[in-house]
This record gives structure tokens, sequence and C-alpha cells, in this order.
């Protein structure tokens, strides 16, 4: 005959007592742990730690996951590994460029309590932005891209866009020739005869759709609010290939040369989102922040 103790419980009772823990916070789901750990405490006449518990968690646009189950995904090649972006984990919200910080204050601001809650990641993700928005360099990166000819325009120029709007910090350089690239979700919102922004560049006419090709008519900035003109971004052709990993897609496009020296950072991709740059060799890999 045998007596078997839990030793999850029995483990994590003497571990407890040995660190010399003072209060124990914990998911109610373990208050049933809880009563065999005290009975171990006062069989030895130890003084059982303060403890606190919390209900559930559930996150709206992830639902529900299990360590378990996401080990069993991971050795089964449906998720890369812990920091997949696809997964609610610390390693994965850190690669996508989620500041601790911004946990904190997210966990903080949830409190803990024993009733189960249903929050979003839009609060997250906005103690982040707050965060991360002063200190992101901008960047433009088209995805998708198509490519427009500019006739009648100044070649072989360098424009000096601001690396951030408001830090002083510098400005990024871009060579511009005669030909760009433009988003294609751009493109499907121009029709022949339309007058665009290229954003701190210059102003076209669109004169043809197939194949792509814009006129140079101006510099001018007033002419935008006058002629109502949309304003789009854009990259140069000695751009660099970025591939830019969500949680739900990926995407392909072109990027400003300067976002080599990015690794490591969440930058701002303008009119797309914040991204953190995980690799640039042997490819540049970029993982999807948010808005």
């Amino acid at each position: 005959r045998y007596v078997v103790w839990p030793l999850l419980d029995f483990e994590g009772a003497i571990e407890d007592h040995e660190l010399g823990m003072t209060h124990i916070i914990r998911g109610k789901d373990l208050m049933d742990s809880e009563k065999r750990q005290k009975y171990i405490y006062d069989y030895l006449g130890w003084e059982y730690p303060k403890t606190t518990h919390w209900g559930r968690i559930k996150i709206h646009e992830l639902g529900s996951f299990s360590t378990s189950q996401i080990r069993k995904d991971i050795e089964d090649g449906v998720y890369e590994d812990w920091a997949d972006p696809k997964l609610p984990t610390l390693r994965a919200f850190r690669r996508r460029g989620i500041q601790p910080e911004a946990i904190r204050k997210f966990m903080i601001d949830m409190g803990v309590g024993e009733t189960d809650i249903s929050v979003s990641l839009d609060s997250l993700y906005a103690e982040n932005r707050k965060v991360i928005d002063p200190i992101a360099n901008r960047y433009f990166y088209v995805w998708d891209p198509v490519e427009m000819s500019i006739e009648d325009g100044p070649d072989d120029i360098i424009v000096n866009p601001a690396l951030h709007p408001f830090e002083k910090r510098g400005t990024r350089d871009i060579q511009v020739g005669s030909s760009i690239y433009i988003c294609s979700d751009d493109l499907n919102l121009i029709k022949i005869g339309d007058k665009v922004r290229l954003k701190d560049l210059y102003n076209v006419e669109i004169m043809s759709i197939e194949p792509l090709v814009g006129r140079y008519i101006g510099d001018s900035v007033d002419d935008i609010k006058k002629q109502k003109m949309r304003i789009i971004h854009w990259c140069p052709l000695n751009g660099v290939d970025v591939t830019v990993r969500s949680p739900d897609k990926e995407f392909k496009g072109i990027c400003e040369p300067g976002i080599l020296n990015e690794l490591g950072k969440v930058v701002q991709f303008e009119r797309f989102a914040f991204c953190r740059v995980d690799t640039i060799e042997p490819e540049i890999i970029a993982y999807y922040t948010h808005k």
C-alpha cells in the first residue's frame, strides 16, 4: 500500500518556505492547492504566506490558450517558436516591439481580483504607443509595390525628410531618380488625370495607369489643399526588400535603405504601422507592432 501526495503542491510548499516567500499571487483555479500546501505548513509549524487570488484573463483578439497546447503546436510546426507573433506570450510581445513598461502599466491598471475579466489588446497597444511614439524613427515602407515613372521631373536628387515629426534628431537622405515605387493600395484609388502629392517630395499628375506614369507639376505645398490632392508615400528604386510579419498575415515590400540602421529597434512605417526590425541578414524581417 502506498500513500501519495500531489508532488506539485508538496514541492511548492517546501520551496516557498525555503525561499522565504511572504506573499503568493496565484490563479483562483489553484485554491485547492492552497488547502493542501497549508496543511503541510500547519503540520510543520510554519506560518503560511499571505495569498491573493486572481481570476482568468481572456483577451478578445486571441481567445483561449494553454501552455501545454502551445507547446504541442510548436512541436507540430503550427507555430515557429514561443516568440511566434500569433501567440500571446511575453516573448512574442517583445519580438513585436511591445515595451515592458507598457505591459506593466496595462497589468497594473487591470488590477488583481478573483473576478474573471475580458480585455482587448487595444488597451495594451494604447499604452505601448505612448512609449514608442516619441522614440520611433519614421520611414517609408511600400508594400505590394508598383513602379511609377516620373516625366519632366528633377532627376537624381536627394530629399531629406525628418526622422521624427517632433523630436529634433536629424533627417534621412533619400536618393530619387526618374522612377519610384508606390503602394498598390494607393494605385487602386487613383485614375488618369488625378493630381497627387508624393509625401516630402513633389506633386505629380497621373498620365497613365498601365504602365504607371506621373508627370511632375511642381513642389508647392499650398497646391495640396487648393487642389485637394491625395497624399501618398513612396520609396526610391534603391530601396531594400523588407518582409513584415503580423499575427494574421505577411507583407512583402520595399523600404528606405536607412532601415538597415534600425536593427532591434521599433520604427514607424508611415501610413502603415509601428514595427520592430528583427533581422537584417540574410533578409530584413520586421514584426508588426500595431497601428
